[in-house]
């Protein structure tokens, strides 16, 4: 009874240490994916929010410097 007990166990922490190395490699992958970043295929978020700060103060400084001479 003992040794079935213990031979179902062994069983069991095989299987958990299956599922737990399966997760590893996925969340390794997962990470693998998004470490990588080609600036060709697309414009990071940043940069977009940047450039429309940028143009937006350009903008304004125009704006101001018609009513405040020497600015």
């Amino acid at each position: 009874m003992t040794k079935d007990f213990y031979d179902h166990m062994k069983e069991e922490q095989k299987l958990l240490y299956y599922s737990y190395q399966e997760s590893l490699r996925q969340k390794n992958e997962r990470m693998g994916k998004m470490a990588v970043w080609e600036p060709d295929e697309e414009t990071a978020v940043f940069s977009q929010i940047k450039t429309s700060i940028l143009a937006l103060y350009r903008g304004l400084k125009t704006w101001v410097i018609q009513f405040i001479p020497g600015f």
